[in-house]
């Protein structure tokens, strides 16, 4: 009996000590303190949301944590200790700002966490001047690329119902040796002809192979616009599509070679790598100046659009950086008051998977910056895959529109910008098949715009 009481007591110290061994080893554990802010970047108007709630603990669930948040890490708390991990703010002065985030466990431990967030209007990248009378514009693909039942008159009837400005990709008929214009284009320009009334604008985007031909197996060449007999004969060609010289002096408000030039020429291993941005490009951009000049058309700007601009050495993207700089040296007077500009394309991160469009915002600033507004930096393409869910790209586009409406509500101009698609195009590959913004039905017939996306009505309003 005096055995069996010894064990017991033994085997109560035992369980005693394990209490106190674990009692003391929950106090030795703080929680881990975590801080999200969506979005990263935005103008005044943004409504910030700052989510604590990847926090946690060994020791406690999530729920019993406790949040304490400081706005601007002045040293000041801005809020009472609270369970709730969500919480969003609106800034109303421009500049970055250092959210602090205190998290504490039941044992009354608190550890730290910041994150940075950027307030911005960016009403410097408004430019004094542009050939556009719109501040936004739409990119339309006039191929089918899937929609094989589309029709284009269809089409435009719902995209201007909120856009007068619309970019397009192809001038010129492909697959033959004469200089025709491009079918799917030709409807495009007899629409803008036949609706007079919408006063519509066009930005009128060139086939790759104007400046560089091959690829795909193919042995790489100069492009057809690398002799000003084919690009004499192109601006003839577009002045016969739309009838006379003056409407294409109405209608065409730019021209833009290409389209990503430095992600759809030579590869850096090829032989004419060099040729492509030393020769070819430069050539392409002289004669369709001088072409234009020649037929009477001087005041139309010739462009590019870039796919990837260097942020850091120019060198690691030596075609977006030379071409870039070329457009700038060889802009004529006569285009855009003098003021030249180049289009830059852009995507939210994770290979456009996040919805989170600060980056984005923050990309095209430091471009800018770079470039030091010579030349000005506009929005070639700029959007969201649905693939990723519509809520994200519905959300995304309201970023964009949000962060132009803080430049219009000052400017009533904004940089221009054209967002990327008009139209989901299922033939593309992944990533891209639902980048549009209209809906359309199984006959591929338009139905407005997709659930929770909105157009601002100054978008269609001349500036």
């Amino acid at each position: 009996m005096q055995k069996q009481t010894y064990y017991f007591i033994i085997l109560m110290a035992g369980f005693t000590l394990f209490l106190l061994q674990n009692s003391c080893r929950k106090k030795t554990n703080p929680p881990q303190a975590s801080l999200t802010i969506f979005p990263s970047a935005g103008p005044t108007n943004t409504l910030f949301t700052l989510d604590a709630s990847g926090s946690y603990d060994d020791e406690d669930d999530v729920s019993e944590l406790f949040v304490r948040l400081d706005w601007e890490n002045d040293g000041i708390w801005d809020s009472d200790w609270t369970l709730e991990k969500i919480h969003t703010r609106q800034y109303d002065e421009e500049g970055s700002y250092t959210v602090r985030v205190g998290v504490k466990d039941t044992d009354e431990k608190e550890t730290i966490a910041t994150e940075i967030l950027k307030v911005t209007n960016s009403h410097h990248l408004v430019p004094p001047n542009s050939p556009f009378s719109y501040n936004a514009g739409i990119n339309y693909e006039t191929w089918t690329v899937g929609r094989n039942s589309r029709n284009i008159a269809r089409d435009l009837d719902t995209i201007s119902n909120y856009f007068r400005l619309i970019k397009t990709y192809h001038c010129a008929a492909v697959g033959t040796n004469e200089v025709i214009i491009d079918p799917t284009l030709n409807t495009v320009i007899q629409y803008v002809l036949a609706h007079e009334g919408l006063n519509l604008e066009l930005a009128l985007g060139t086939n790759n192979n104007m400046l560089a031909a091959g690829g795909y197996g193919q042995p790489w060449e100069a492009g057809l616009m690398t002799t000003k007999s084919y690009t004499d004969q192109w601006v003839q060609m577009l002045i016969n599509a739309f009838g006379s010289k003056d409407n294409m002096k109405k209608y065409v408000r730019a021209i833009l070679i290409g389209n990503e030039i430095d992600a759809n020429g030579p590869p850096s291993s090829n032989s004419h790598f060099t040729d492509y941005y030393t020769m070819w490009i430069p050539d392409a951009f002289d004669n369709l100046k001088k072409s234009l000049s020649d037929a009477g058309l001087p005041d139309i700007p010739v462009s590019t659009i870039i796919a990837n601009y260097p942020l850091g050495d120019p060198t690691t993207n030596i075609v977006a950086s030379s071409s870039t700089a070329y457009v700038k040296a060889h802009w004529s007077p006569q285009w855009n008051s003098g003021s030249p500009f180049v289009l830059f394309n852009q995507y939210t991160l994770d290979n456009g998977r996040s919805a989170d469009y600060g980056p984005v915002i923050r990309y095209f600033e430091s471009v800018d910056s770079i470039l030091n507004s010579n030349p000005y930096v506009y929005v070639g393409e700029t959007g969201y895959s649905a693939e990723y869910t519509e809520s994200n790209e519905a959300s995304v586009i309201g970023q964009v529109f949000n962060w132009l409406g803080s430049q219009y509500s000052v400017n009533k101009r904004t940089i221009p910008l054209f967002v990327f698609q008009a139209f989901d195009r299922s033939a593309k590959p992944a990533g891209q098949q639902k980048m549009g913004i209209f809906k359309e039905n199984s006959g591929n017939m338009p139905q407005g715009l997709k659930k929770d996306i909105h157009i601002p009505a100054w978008v269609k309003a001349k500036h």
